[in-house]
């Protein structure tokens, strides 16, 4: 049975937001926002593996990025598990993470092992704020918001999407996580679809039905073909220590149209 360490209300102040809870089970310190459903896990022997699938998937992105990213910027910070191993295995990386709720960062800095230096900075406020008011910044956009009950229905429509687009790169990268038995999953990737002139590859995760959609700002010109991803792969199985074998094999199951042909 899980130990809870901490539970933190929200401050009464400002916009209501879910309480965090930390708690721990077989070395695993796990957080909770709001429900009994995990957000986010760190294992206390390795605070840099990625515990839970759907951050496995959401890696993907790297496979859609000719070299590795210059910065990153991560809405929503949880336990911090992506922006840690962000931190962690792609050293000349530099990431952002915007996190709406004082008391998760709080809980990230002083329980899950956040680091606190130049390459990791965390901002508390807004993230639908802060992507609109940045323009071709980031070469990686990780969405990975919650309000206590469900995604955050602004982070899943316009103009949000298209803010995003604009916030990256020219060949930059969207990585949403969206929920595959939500009852909009469909609008929600039709939309990132109409955001992203088509360009959006679903990954879904290993278990708990969670997909990694990702959205490709680049042109016409910057084209994809899933058949042609396995040397990259390999690179980045032993470079990241991600099974990313697994991933193309994922992918080309869930977008069989796009697995030998080029994305628009």
């Amino acid at each position: 049975m899980a130990k809870f360490l901490q539970r933190r209300r929200s401050r009464d102040s400002g916009p209501a937001l879910p309480d965090v809870r930390v708690a721990e089970e077989r070395g695993i310190r796990s957080l909770y926002l709001g429900s009994d459903t995990i957000q986010s896990s760190m294992r206390l022997s390795d605070h840099t593996e990625l515990v839970l699938t759907y951050t496995h998937a959401m890696m993907g992105f790297l496979l859609c990025l000719p070299s590795a990213p210059a910065a990153i910027l991560h809405i929503g910070l949880g336990g911090g598990s992506l922006p840690r191993f962000c931190h962690a295995r792609l050293p000349d990386t530099r990431n952002i993470a915007v996190e709406l709720n004082p008391e998760v960062i709080a809980v990230a800095r002083s329980l899950f092992a956040l680091p606190e230096d130049e390459r990791l900075q965390v901002i508390q406020g807004d993230g639908v704020q802060f992507v609109g008011e940045r323009t071709a910044e980031f070469d990686a956009v990780l969405v990975d918001a919650f309000d206590g009950h469900d995604l955050i229905a602004e982070m899943v429509a316009e103009p949000f999407l298209h803010d995003c687009r604009q916030t990256l790169t020219e060949n930059g990268v969207l990585v949403m996580n969206l929920w595959g038995n939500h009852p909009h999953y469909r609008r929600h990737v039709d939309c990132l679809r109409q955001a992203f002139d088509g360009r959006v590859l679903t990954l879904p995760a290993a278990s708990h039905g969670n997909v990694a959609a990702l959205a490709l700002a680049g042109p016409a010109g910057h084209r994809l073909r899933l058949d042609a991803l396995e040397a990259r792969a390999r690179q980045l199985t032993a470079d990241v220590e991600l099974d990313f074998m697994a991933m193309v094999a994922a992918l080309k199951r869930d977008n069989p149209h796009t697995a030998s042909r080029l994305l628009p």
